[in-house]
């Protein structure tokens, strides 16, 4: 299992034109044989990334801790994806209309409960038990309508811990990292060494390395549900090389299936699987897409094609050292997940909105 040139092309040229300060790169199949790359630095004037560095995943924690959390304790029966958020936390949306007490897991996993995308909640409290007692008084709206939402996963969260009796952390490593033999994947804080940098945060008062970038995270003592995973290529291959295979670690095999079919389309054409973003035109890894996938704010992706039974990786610390720094990320993504699976010839369009 090989790396296309063109794709390592696309990491290499993004880095020459200072797009993005570094990166790894890696394609992995369904038995485990993986192919790495890397290039760059892990911070302007720092030391070379090796394909051992380990990134800031964002919110690639989604689907890399918290939904396999929520799967294994599914096909073990712990709890069912129509539980609603009232079965776990008795004040949740109290005195609201609707309730987030009525949300049942399923809509938190679709993106489809009526949560606003994001709320500041770092500027309004410093503690994990004030941000769970936020977050369960959030205000629901447009139920059954596909709104991309880190809170919905700061709530799953929050359930695999009322569930394992653990913190996510420990949970996500029982369930699911150490079965796997992803040893050097866990949450923050972890240390500067061999870690890329993300941002020299104005609210912090300082560069960000090893500690997660995302400021809800930070009030949850970095462990959420939607951000603070840490981790390098090798293990990402792991875990996408499980879920190629279905591997019974991550859960049920019924369970893994409906994870990655279809449940829910928003408006923009986008299509939602549990958790999972799945191909549909105009996402990340391009228009001619298959299988599924997720990106993370600070520059990640991961995307996993079935048919052809490989996956494909990009970590890379755009965020480095502002997040405005012109990163061209929606271009430098399809390239590369197209290069990798060979749908289409890499293109870096003139602009960059921007992405999560």
């Amino acid at each position: 299992m090989r790396i296309p040139d063109a794709a390592r092309a696309v990491l290499e040229q993004a880095v020459a034109r200072a797009e993005v300060p570094g990166g790894v790169a890696a394609i992995v199949a369904a038995d485990g044989a993986s192919d790495v790359e890397a290039a760059g630095v892990t911070r302007l004037g720092g030391d070379a990334v090796r394909i051992t560095t380990r990134f800031d995943l964002a919110s690639l924690t989604k689907v890399v801790a918290t939904l396999p959390c929520v799967l294994r304790l599914t096909g073990d029966g712990e709890l069912s994806l129509d539980d609603r958020i009232g079965h776990f936390f008795v004040n949740a949306g109290w005195f609201q209309t609707p309730s987030l007490a009525d949300v049942p897991l399923h809509a938190l996993l679709t993106h489809t409960a009526g949560l606003r995308n994001w709320i500041p909640l770092f500027a309004r409290v410093s503690e994990r038990r004030t941000a769970l007692a936020a977050v369960l008084q959030a205000p629901v709206a447009d139920a059954g309508q596909v709104h991309y939402t880190d809170v919905g996963f700061m709530l799953l969260g929050a359930v695999v811990e009322r569930v394992t009796g653990q913190r996510l952390d420990a949970a996500a490593n029982a369930l699911v990292f150490e079965p796997l033999g992803m040893r050097r994947t866990g949450f923050g804080p972890i240390g500067s060494d061999d870690v890329a940098a993300t941002e020299l945060c104005g609210w912090r008062g300082r560069l960000l390395v090893g500690e997660v970038h995302d400021e809800n995270a930070t009030v949850w003592d970095g462990v959420a549900g939607h951000a603070g995973l840490f981790g390098d290529a090798a293990d990402l291959a792991r875990y996408a090389a499980a879920w190629l295979r279905r591997d019974p670690i991550l859960g049920a095999a019924e369970t893994l299936g409906e994870a990655t079919r279809a449940h829910a389309q928003g408006d923009d054409g986008s299509v939602r699987g549990l958790g999972w973003l799945l191909a549909h035109p105009g996402v990340f890894a391009g228009a001619a897409a298959r299988g599924y996938g997720h990106t993370g704010f600070t520059g990640t992706s991961l995307w996993l094609d079935p048919d052809d039974g490989r996956a494909s990786i990009l970590l890379t610390n755009r965020v480095h050292p502002r997040r405005d720094h012109p990163s061209r990320i929606q271009a430098l993504r399809p390239a590369f997940h197209g290069a990798a699976h060979g749908w289409a010839a890499p293109v870096t369009p003139a602009t960059d909105a921007g992405a999560r």
